[in-house]
């Protein structure tokens, strides 16, 4: 059923403009905000332990307000995932603002490799794609579908970026590689999806989160490069990239995560709505208490990514 979305969509999307492509997206996941309480629940529980983080007891009407605009924001993020192939330098200049430039130059013109670590937030494909169009190679480890047909898109929507992939099953051995080859890695940092992840505190509630990029960092003494693309308000995209973590001056890799994860509470606070968990993510997460919606089915979620 997904493959049959996902083909449909294609079709669609990459044969219109993209403002056509854009409603498409939107209304997609307005279904999905009516049809899938489990994940507005969720999305809302976020939107309040991250207000409530940063001493704001958020309101009824402001929580019902982002977690609406996050599910809009991700049908936004599908039609970029499906529209996007190969990113040329001059589109790169053309909708791309990138603050601290210089670390991605830092990273091009060096022979060492680099760890480069962003989390479920803005556009996190579309920074793949900038770092490939400026000649960077790089790999990206990423968590197979279940469904192989649907697995097969994605991977080429990735290839057509020029994205490398390593599969998450073999990252350990894929991510060395890659480093002694000279190229970069991307990882994700918010989510656990191998069980291994370390006990930290993420917006002040503890939570398992990765611990792949502090490990690979300490122990090869490549520095941990952060960036997130987030979307502005008239659809263009801003790549931030933050200095490198450099593991040596951290001393361990628990001060690595630390500072891993402050950058990265950062940025979700900033826009919490570009921030795209549909799922509990704390494990003593409590459900609000939104009216339920009847006859809303669960099956109709968003994609795992």
């Amino acid at each position: 059923m997904m493959y049959i979305f996902y083909r449909v969509m294609a079709f669609l999307v990459r044969r219109l403009p993209r403002k056509g492509a854009y409603w498409i997206g939107l209304r997609i996941c307005d279904l999905m905000y009516y049809l899938n309480p489990h994940g507005r629940r969720s999305v809302r529980n976020h939107m309040r332990i991250i207000f409530e983080h940063q001493d704001i007891v958020p309101s009824r009407r402001v929580l019902d307000g982002y977690t609406r605009k996050t599910f809009q924001a991700f049908g936004k993020y599908l039609a970029d995932f499906i529209r996007y192939k190969h990113l040329t330098p001059e589109g790169v200049r053309e909708t791309v603002s990138i603050q601290g430039l210089k670390h991605l130059e830092a990273i091009r013109d060096s022979d060492h490799g680099a760890i480069l670590l962003t989390a479920h937030y803005g556009n996190w494909e579309m920074g793949g794609a900038i770092i490939a169009a400026m000649d960077i190679p790089i790999n990206a480890v990423v968590r197979p579908v279940e469904s192989p047909s649907l697995e097969r898109i994605f991977s080429m929507f990735r290839r057509q970026r020029g994205l490398k992939v390593i599969p998450l099953a073999h990252a350990g051995v894929g991510i060395l590689k890659a480093l002694k080859r000279g190229e970069v890695v991307a990882l994700v940092g918010d989510r656990d999806f191998t069980g291994n992840g370390q006990p930290a505190h993420f917006f002040g509630r503890e939570v398992s989160l990765p611990r792949g990029a502090a490990w690979f960092s300490h122990r090869t003494g490549i520095p941990v490069t952060m960036g997130f693309v987030t979307r502005a308000p008239d659809d263009t995209f801003i790549l931030r990239i933050h200095p490198p973590i450099d593991p040596v001056a951290a001393g361990s890799e628990g001060a690595i995560q630390a500072h891993i994860i402050r950058i990265m509470e950062e940025t979700i606070a900033r826009d919490p709505s570009q921030w795209f968990i549909f799922d509990p993510f704390w494990p003593d997460e409590a459900e609000t208490d939104e009216p339920p919606k009847r006859g809303s089915p669960e099956g109709f979620a968003p994609p795992k990514t």
